[in-house]
């Protein structure tokens, strides 16, 4: 009974009630997304077989990889120091942080595009590749021109939107599907598989570029506003360290989640890889209330930190992890009582022993819903450098030397204790300098 009293006590409160509303607007939008990626997903390997699967998988992680690595996550950036402006209802700073962080975008996907174009004959040898599947990852490569879509994401969460981003992250994976469920119809080559996915990726990210820009419109931003890149970082102290210390961190969580998948196919071949997706995808479904409650949570800390009330940020992050580490146990006991018929119904029996990795992976998914807040915390602290620095650590020291090892001996197995292991061992670190960063500034204001 207390336990009840203490969640409505929670719910009661204004702030983790928005947090949880707009992850729930997310969630519809992202439920529906899992559901359409798991009928693509569920199409694409029926229709292509386990083989041509592997190397579809390796095309799409290739280009996704190298797009996560070179383009810039200035989203945070957008929410951090956009919160300041709307606080101190500065227009012409918030003008000069959406050219600057617009430009890392523009900057980072011309980057990708040309590293994705000529790195595939290089790498492609060595992830099982023939020329034909070379030559297609070539022009697959630019989809990453069409992927400036950070800042007008962070604009769209900066004004609590998240109605619009939950329509709009169903827009790519329908087409998507449909695309995929032609292909499959009419027997088409692969090729007509990787064209599908590209218009979809396309499509989906022109509508949530429109998305922010009408959103920023109408709050009045774009009022004025000039195309003089002079000054443009003055008004943001520290904006560059910033914007280079969460694009690193991002970058290296990369290495945990789709190079992973490049990693195994390198270590153990195109299906191996295949099945290592099919897991990693279920659980990255599994752990979407994370990243969706990551997103929601981030603006709700980027506000209490503007005005420092670090006692009310203590109190969203302990709720967070209790609701948040519960939910992940129940999902958990479902993947493993539903895991082995799941997969055997959805992809078929050639794809049955991707089921114990699943198990660890949706155990690696639990562990990051526990960790949600961790991360965002820090980072409305002004903190990013040491998120960066824990997953360094993590990254080198336990996972790449783990993933070498134990998937070279048991496949996607391996690969999926290795990032089990990781993901606990950033758990404890991100919560250690959470808890170390908040009594400090909890000591200075009292202090003060």
């Amino acid at each position: 009974m207390n336990v009840v009293k203490t969640v409505r006590h929670w719910f009661a409160d204004g702030v983790f009630r928005r947090i949880f509303r707009n992850a729930a607007l997310l969630l519809t939008g992202r439920a529906t997304n899992g559901l359409l990626g798991l009928a693509t997903l569920s199409l694409s390997a029926r229709g292509l077989g386990l083989e041509q699967f592997g190397v579809f998988v390796l095309l799409q992680t290739y280009v996704n990889v190298i797009m996560a690595l070179a383009t810039f996550q200035s989203w945070q950036a957008v929410i951090r120091y956009g919160a300041i402006c709307i606080e101190n209802k500065n227009t012409a700073a918030f003008q000069a942080l959406l050219k600057f962080t617009t430009l890392l975008d523009i900057a980072g996907v011309v980057v990708g595009a040309t590293i994705g174009y000529f790195g595939a004959p290089l790498l492609g040898p060595y992830l099982g590749w023939s020329y034909q599947a070379i030559a297609y990852a070539q022009p697959f490569s630019l989809l990453i021109l069409f992927t400036v879509l950070a800042t007008p994401t962070g604009l769209l969460r900066l004004y609590n939107r998240f109605d619009v981003l939950a329509w709009q992250a169903v827009v790519t994976p329908l087409f998507r599907l449909i695309g995929i469920g032609l292909a499959v119809l009419f027997a088409a080559p692969f090729w007509v598989y990787l064209v599908a996915w590209f218009i979809a990726s396309v499509v989906g990210g022109a509508v949530l570029v429109f998305a922010g820009l009408r959103e920023a419109a109408r709050h009045g931003v774009l009022t004025g506003m000039t195309f003089s890149l002079h000054g443009i970082t003055a008004p943001h102290g520290g904006i560059w360290r910033f914007s280079i210390f969460s694009n690193l961190h991002a970058s290296l969580q990369i290495v945990t989640g789709q190079m992973s998948t490049l990693l195994v196919g390198m270590l153990a071949g195109p299906s191996a890889a295949g099945l290592f997706k099919i897991g990693r995808d279920v659980a990255t479904a599994i752990s979407k209330p994370a990243e969706l409650l990551n997103q929601s949570i981030y603006p709700e800390f980027a506000r209490l930190g503007s005005r420092n009330e670090w006692h009310d940020f203590k109190g969203l992050i302990l709720r967070g992890v209790s609701v948040a580490g519960t939910g992940g146990l129940v999902v958990l006991a479902a993947a493993f009582f539903g895991g082995h018929l799941f997969i055997s119904a959805f992809f078929g029996p050639d794809f049955v022993s991707a089921y114990l990795p699943l198990i660890l992976l949706v155990a690696t998914a639990g562990v990051t819903l526990c960790a949600f807040p961790m991360d965002p915390a820090l980072y409305a602290m002004g903190r990013p450098s040491i998120p960066l620095r824990i997953d360094t650590v993590v990254i080198l020291a336990i996972y790449l030397p783990m993933l070498v090892l134990l998937t070279q001996r048991y496949g996607p197995m391996g690969a999926a204790i290795a990032s089990l292991a990781a993901a606990i061992a950033s758990l404890f670190g991100m919560t250690f300098f959470a808890v170390t960063q908040l009594r400090r500034r909890v000591g200075l204001k009292t202090q003060a």
